[in-house]
């Protein structure tokens, strides 16, 4: 797969090509953050092993290359790599890229500068990682979140554009299906991390619910529910955000037999 992601990009003298092997087993986090140490040029741009970039990409990515902008969203896609159909591993970015453009307002853009919680797809000035010192969490699951977010906060100004420009291939079996406790956990922490983070900015509006972790802790058994609830509350977390989207997500599942977002493709989830 990773020969397909190289032979999407184009062999240009101004194009910087970094391949990091983490052979050490420290995952993505280490081994991103080694990238960032390397780079040199002026903009950033991330490609997981198993993905590749479309033909419009670069083409796209040529048109802002001058541009002032200090971080610019792109749209993504997604597929099963055994069958080739589409997946719905992209649907939520596409959903917070929708609304901005839709709607453009300090909600819409606080949403999509704090939630869209994946650095493929974007061109992201260096400049801002390099000044803030940003870096990934050196995390197995979701190492990516509070990179992202902080990129989303430094960035004095963003841009949208509606070229689809990456192609996820969805690989059961990857870290991002792995449903087993340790994930669960870790992923329920980066994401009770990146609320504190949020309200540290100054941005509680936008933390993520955590309704869902705890429903999905159940299946591991009450204790696994109780220390579910105990991290909450290390982190200062309000359980009370989301719970009427929640509610009402869990009745259309009940009355409908609608299953389809029971594993939904978040990095934060």
């Amino acid at each position: 797969m990773l020969e397909s992601g190289l032979r999407s990009i184009p062999a240009r003298e101004d194009i910087q090509v970094l391949v990091i092997d983490d052979t050490e087993g420290r995952g993505a986090g280490y081994a991103r953050n080694i990238g960032l140490d390397r780079a040199q040029g002026k903009w950033l741009l991330f490609m997981d092993d198993d993905d590749n970039f479309t033909p419009e990409a670069f083409p796209a990515f040529d048109r802002f290359a001058d541009s002032d902008y200090d971080l610019i969203y792109f749209y993504s896609t997604s597929r099963f790599t055994d069958t080739g159909q589409p997946a719905d591993r992209h649907t939520h970015l596409s959903r917070l890229l929708d609304n901005y453009r839709r709607q453009p307002s300090e909600v819409t853009e606080g949403w999509l500068r704090y939630n869209y919680n994946e650095p493929c797809a974007k061109m992201i000035r260096r400049s801002i990682v390099v000044d803030n010192a940003i870096r990934f969490e050196n995390t197995r699951w979701g190492n990516d979140v509070h990179f992202s977010t902080a990129v989303g906060f430094y960035a004095r100004t963003i841009a949208v554009d509606s070229a689809v420009v990456y192609s996820i291939n969805v690989v059961y079996g990857s870290l991002v299906h792995q449903h087993n406790l340790e994930a669960r956990r870790c992923r329920y922490e980066v994401i009770l991390r990146n609320n504190q983070y949020l309200r540290s900015l100054g941005k509680p509006e936008f933390q993520v619910s955590v309704m869902y972790s705890l429903r999905r802790a159940l299946r591991y058994g009450p204790k696994a529910f109780i220390e579910f609830i105990r991290l909450g509350r290390q982190y200062g977390q309000d359980f009370t955000i989301g719970w009427r989207t929640w509610l009402t997500s869990a009745w259309r599942t009940l009355r409908h037999g609608d299953y389809r977002g029971r594993e939904r493709y978040i990095s934060h989830d």
